[in-house]
């Protein structure tokens, strides 16, 4: 099966990312780095994901500039409909209706063309719902038979640690593990990590993403100290010497 997952080089990558997309790189998904949809990115922010990519492993690494298709793109364009793109949730709850924006979905679709599973999250749903109906359109218009992808949203969401309500976000930083996190900001910003009902649960839900098995203790501090472990372990593979020692307390 052909797998695709795409990361938006906007700045530094937070473990949600490597959910979402370094692990099904790792099993054999292409990285697309979606330089299209980030117009006003640097080449330094592209080099800067793409060392993070190749540090953690990932090789099957696609830039977008590089692959893009203008014919596809082009008639793509002319099958979809405004009223499509105007009932999109990003762009009608976006304060800056650009057409940039407006026309995200269609590029999307031309993405992710070509592919059997696109691996997304939660919110990019209702564009990959799009994506299957316009590349059906497609087909039936030009009698095609490009592959209509289906959705792996299997990495779920990963929450703050300052407010498991909300999606882990590189905006709210203290709330964020990085991929490029030291040890001690690890330590330190799980040991602060809101530890109520909810702030357990995401914590647990963190720990099994990690792959822990085991029930997690009672008792917050120990609750930390585990998982501090489990991603300082992760953010440094193959024993890098990048993060120094993994052995890192919540303490």
């Amino acid at each position: 099966m052909k797998s695709l997952c795409g990361l938006r080089p906007t700045g530094r990558l937070h473990i949600g990312h490597y959910f979402a997309c370094i692990r099904p790189a790792l099993a054999g998904a292409d990285v697309l780095i979606a330089t299209y949809h980030a117009p006003f990115t640097t080449q330094e922010t592209v080099d800067q994901l793409r060392f993070t990519l190749t540090r953690f492993g990932v090789i099957n690494v696609l830039q977008q500039e590089k692959i893009f298709d203008a014919r596809l793109y082009f008639r793509l364009l002319a099958l979809t409909y405004p009223g499509e793109l105007n009932r999109m949730t990003q762009y009608r709850s976006s304060e800056e209706k650009t057409a940039h924006l407006f026309a995200y979905p269609v590029l999307m679709v031309h993405d992710v063309t070509g592919y059997d599973e696109v691996i997304v999250g939660e919110d990019q749903s209702q564009h990959l719902n799009f994506a299957r109906d316009l590349l059906a359109r497609y087909n039936k218009t030009f009698g095609e038979n490009v592959k209509i992808p289906t959705a792996n949203s299997s990495a779920g969401r990963v929450m703050s640690l300052t407010d498991p309500s909300k999606k882990m976000s590189k905006s709210e930083p203290l709330g964020c593990l990085f991929l490029d996190d030291e040890p001690d900001e690890v330590a330190r910003k799980i040991r602060k990590a809101v530890a109520d009902d909810a702030g357990r649960a995401n914590l647990y839900g963190l720990y099994q993403q990690l792959g822990g098995a085991e029930p997690l203790p009672e008792m917050n501090s120990r609750l930390k100290e585990i998982l501090t472990e489990k991603v300082c372990t992760l953010l440094n593979p193959q024993g890098l010497t990048h993060h120094g020692s993994c052995h890192c307390s919540s303490t």
